[in-house]
């Protein structure tokens, strides 16, 4: 056989052993020896091709010779020790299995190339196969126990080689068959090779391939084959078929916009001097979608620099793109500026908002003329830079700032700079990345806020829960104290304020709203002012919470609402008042229609009465019905239900007479002192009521100082505008006399004082006091058109002030008497009186009293029959009607008709109240005439005397 063939099936490293100079290293005479069962010229041809080309590798050396052919080719050639060293050196195992006995030999090394000794690794193939592992044994025992085919000369298997230790060995085995002159297989001559390096690294190499979402391939540009890792069909789809492996596959899956570009640049790089190639385009998956990849490749060249093959990955760039392209969107249509500078190469990139905003170039460089440094505003620059410089070289990672720009019209913005440095493993800066907001409008708006917190007279507050402080506005300060300036480092100040009333409540509620759910809250408790009164104040809160319902900021503001309660609990006052007028009143009117009756037949039985034992219980019955009476007019009188006959009064003479008449009335121990500047207007009001009010009032007065003391009396003039109308519900607008009574007395607590007009409510012992005077005050002044104020300490005494309508007409010169004197009983001369009375009652009793007085009666019991007896007598001199009536035509509506018909007739109304059209604001019409329930037969016939004698009554 052709020695070379042989050395070529060994496929083993060339390590040479050099030819000395003492000949050839084998000799030819040795060859017969060596080789046994060779031809002598087949181990010639071996030997010599080996002497030739200096090739003797390690494993082709004769292995395990018999002593006496080691003897001779260690004395002939001493060749032993170089061949041992190769051998060694290659870490490879030789051996020599004799196919015919079963000896297999191995190289002296090799058992220890395994961890063996000699002992332990006998030379039989059974002993050789026992070591092959497990899994391994079977295939490689019938590969070598089954015939050997007649044309095979080279023997080929990889398996795993346990070693001493118990590990296996991966090795590869390659041995060359020798046969005898019949083809027979003797022998087998060859090595064992360890690949577990090799191994362990295709192994790291296949799980790093594996794992990776990256495309490794290696490019063969002679053979335009590509190898794909599995990362190719994972990622995107593709199945490993025929053609896959191909240049135009590759390229038939890029984007066809991409394709042209991509072959073009590809081919350019293979072609030229650089080694490396990036290029990114968009890739096809098997669904036919795209995604952007780059491919970053290395060309190996030969030694004429043309490319052998490409060596690279492809990195899916899809997700970096569509983050890049969010993040330019974002950039976009940001407000703000994000900006990116590296100070070493003074690289700066900004967003297009820089010029938006700003109206500056965002591609100017980081310095110079147009660059952001030349925009800041000349008096912050030195600072900006110094608080910069600083955090650089501080190692800061971030910092905020705030200053100036000016913008590109000329205008400045103010805003603020936060920035993240980038610092490289040494700690040097590499590059800064920030955002800069323009916060003009925010703080333009902030400086509108402070001025209206300074104006408002709220108190608006912020409680930061986290950091436990408390800020409190402007307002605060002027409300309750300096104590409230500022920041607070707790809610302390605001709970030691509380109303101990208040306290428990308010306390409970609030933090049960910062721990719940809800976004706001309200409350209205007292809270202390600087004097130690007490405000009543509103409180809203609203609530900033977190994604977890946690609250960390509560704002609110406090509101002072004492006036607004005040005012409330006056008009509440003013209601309850009008509510039990309306009751008493309407009491009052059935009330005196009963007295009437009784009154008229008790006069009746005393004038009739033939003895004193027979008129005095007659003058007793008229007694009590008067008493009755009076205590009704005082009902009406609270209820502003009495029937006034106001008229213009000289202020100055009303006092007068007032002083004259409390001189005698009042104990001596009260000094008394009355006010009457030259001044006074007129003022408008009944003369009986107001006396019976001021006397009322002055008596009270002297009940209040039981040890003395003083009372004053003085009047005013006084305008009342909108602003003091708005915060009395009882007052209204224009000129007034006030009149105001002052005492030095006991004086009232506030519950008291409250109270002090409401009927029958009085503090002095049972049997002193009805209760009626104060609430009779209060009515009478009401129902003229003005009001009354009380202001009381306990202690300190009690102010009284009435205020009355100024009169534009002339006024007299001085007030009436309190009772008229006694006059005779004019007595009619049979005029016909028509008496319209709907209680059928009273009716008759008022016809017989008209009767007794000289007059021609016709009684009905409506309006519209009275209307009609008019009409039918046409001799009817007088209408005598009661004002409220049922039914569409009252008395005022009668009075109207009959005087359409018959101007000259004369009419006089009566009434138990006068809540009807023909008292205005409760007071007579001027000129009208009005006989009130209950009267008295004088009182009747002198008011028909002077209805029927006196100037015809006008139309209401």
């Amino acid at each position: 056989m052709d020695a070379l063939a042989y050395l070529a099936a060994l496929e083993a490293p060339a390590w040479l052993l050099p030819e000395t100079t003492d000949g050839p290293i084998i000799p030819n005479a040795a060859a017969e020896d060596m080789f046994p069962g060779f031809t002598p010229a087949t181990a010639a041809e071996v030997i010599g091709a080996v002497n030739r080309r200096l090739a003797i590798t390690c494993w082709t050396l004769p292995l395990q010779l018999n002593d006496r052919r080691r003897s001779i080719l260690v004395a002939q050639c001493g060749h032993e020790n170089r061949a041992g060293i190769a051998l060694r050196a290659a870490g490879h195992v030789m051996f020599d299995w004799d196919m015919t006995s079963g000896r297999l030999d191995w190289f002296a090394h090799a058992t220890k190339a395994m961890g063996y000794d000699t002992t332990q690794f006998p030379g039989t193939v059974q002993n050789w196969l026992g070591r092959i592992h497990p899994e391994d044994r079977p295939r490689i025992a019938a590969a070598v126990l089954s015939p050997v085919p007649p044309d095979l000369e080279t023997w080929e298997e990889a398996y795993r080689f346990l070693r001493a230790d118990g590990t296996a060995a991966h090795v590869i085995d390659r041995g060359f068959l020798l046969r005898d002159e019949a083809g027979q297989a003797r022998r087998m001559i060859g090595t064992m090779i360890d690949v577990s390096a090799v191994h362990e690294a295709e192994a790291r190499f296949q799980l790093a391939t594996s794992a990776s979402t990256d495309v490794l391939f290696i490019h063969d540009l002679v053979e335009d084959k590509i190898w794909w890792s599995d990362a190719l069909f994972r990622q995107y789809g593709h199945a490993d078929v025929p053609g896959v492996e191909k240049t135009d596959w590759w390229l038939s899956r890029v984007h066809p916009e991409d394709a042209p570009r991509l072959r073009e640049r590809f081919e350019a790089a293979r072609t030229g001097a650089d080694d490396h190639w990036t290029e990114e385009y968009r890739f096809s998956r098997a669904d036919g979608s795209y995604v952007w990849v780059v491919d970053r490749a290395r060309f190996l060249r030969d030694a004429d620099g043309r490319a052998l093959r490409s060596v690279g990955s492809m990195v899916d760039m899809t997700a970096l793109r569509e983050g890049q392209e969010r993040f330019r969107l974002a950039a976009e249509a940001s407000q703000d500026v994000i900006y990116s500078w590296e100070p070493e190469t003074g690289r700066t990139w900004r967003s297009e908002s820089y010029s938006r905003t700003f109206g500056l170039d965002p591609f100017a460089p980081a310095s110079g003329p147009g660059s952001w440094r030349a925009a800041i505003h000349p008096d912050d620059l030195p600072r900006i830079l110094h608080l910069r410089d600083t955090a650089i070289t501080r190692g800061d990672d971030r910092w905020e700032y705030a200053y100036r720009v000016i913008r590109g019209d000329g205008s400045v913005a103010h805003v603020i700079d936060r920035a993240l440095a980038q610092r490289r493993p040494d700690g040097r800066l590499h590059r800064l990345i920030g955002s800069i907001v323009d916060v003009t409008r925010l703080r333009e708006e902030g400086e509108r806020l402070r001025a209206v917190l300074r104006l408002a007279s709220d108190v608006v507050y912020e409680i930061d829960l986290r950091a436990g402080t408390v800020l409190y506005s402007e307002g605060a300060v002027a409300i309750f104290g300096a104590e409230w300036e500022g920041e607070q480092p707790s809610p302390g100040i605001w709970t030691q304020s509380l109303h101990p009333e208040d306290a428990p409540q308010v306390l409970r509620q609030f933090r049960t709203f910062i721990a719940g759910r809800r976004e706001d809250w309200r409350a209205e408790y007292r809270l202390r002012r600087s004097d130690c009164s007490y405000a009543h104040v509103r409180d809203r809160a609203l609530a900033l919470r977190d994604d977890e319902g946690e609250a960390f900021r509560i704002v609110g503001a406090i509101e002072d609402i004492t006036d607004e309660v005040e005012l409330a609990a006056k008009l509440q006052q003013a209601q309850r008042l009008e509510a039990l007028g309306k009751l008493t009143g309407g009491v009052a009117h059935d009330f005196n229609n009963l007295l009437s009756v009784i009154l008229a037949n008790a006069e009746l039985l005393a004038d009739t009465a033939e003895d004193a034992e027979t008129q005095a219980p007659a003058a007793q019955v008229v007694q009590a019905a008067e008493r009755g009476a009076e205590l009704v007019r005082s009902l009406l009188a609270f209820a502003r239900r009495q029937p006034l006959a106001p008229r213009a009064l000289a202020s100055a003479s009303v006092l007068t007479e007032l002083r004259c008449m409390l001189t005698r009335t009042l104990p001596a121990y009260i000094r008394l002192s009355v006010v009457t500047p030259d001044d006074l207007w007129p003022v408008e009001a009944d003369p009986t009521q107001l006396q019976t009010a001021l006397l009322n009032l002055a008596v009270n007065a002297g009940d209040a100082m039981p040890d003395g003391g003083d009372l004053v009396i003085e009047a005013e003039n006084c305008v009342v505008d909108s602003s003091y109308a708005a915060a009395n519900p009882d007052a209204r607008t224009g000129e007034f006399l006030r009149l105001s009574i002052t005492d030095s007395g006991t004086g009232m607590l506030p519950d008291v004082a409250a109270r002090a007009f409401d009927p029958f409510f009085t503090t002095k012992p049972v049997g002193r006091g009805s209760g009626l005077g104060l609430s009779m005050v209060h009515g009478f002044v009401s129902q003229s058109g003005g009001h009354v104020t009380l202001y009381s300490e306990a202690g300190q005494g009690t102010t009284v002030r009435l205020y009355l309508p100024r009169s534009r007409q002339g006024s007299e010169a001085h007030v009436g008497s309190l009772a008229d004197p006694a006059e005779a009983i004019p007595m009619g001369a049979g005029q016909h009186v028509v008496v319209a009375e709907d209680d059928p009652a009273l009716r008759p009793h008022v016809a017989r009293l008209v009767e007794s007085l000289g007059y021609r009666v016709t009684a009905v019991a409506d309006g519209a029959a009275a209307l009609e007896a008019i009409r039918a007598a046409g001799d009817v001199s007088l209408l005598f009607t009661d004002v409220v009536m049922p039914g569409e035509m009252n008395g005022l509506v009668l009075a109207e008709r009959v005087l359409a018909d018959f101007p000259g007739l004369k009419i006089l109304f009566t009434s138990g109240y006068s809540e009807n059209a023909i008292l205005r604001r409760g007071s007579l019409v001027s000129g009208a005439r009005l006989l009130s329930k209950p009267y008295r037969r004088r009182d009747l016939g002198l008011r028909l005397h002077e209805a029927l004698h006196g100037d015809a009554a006008p139309r209401p």
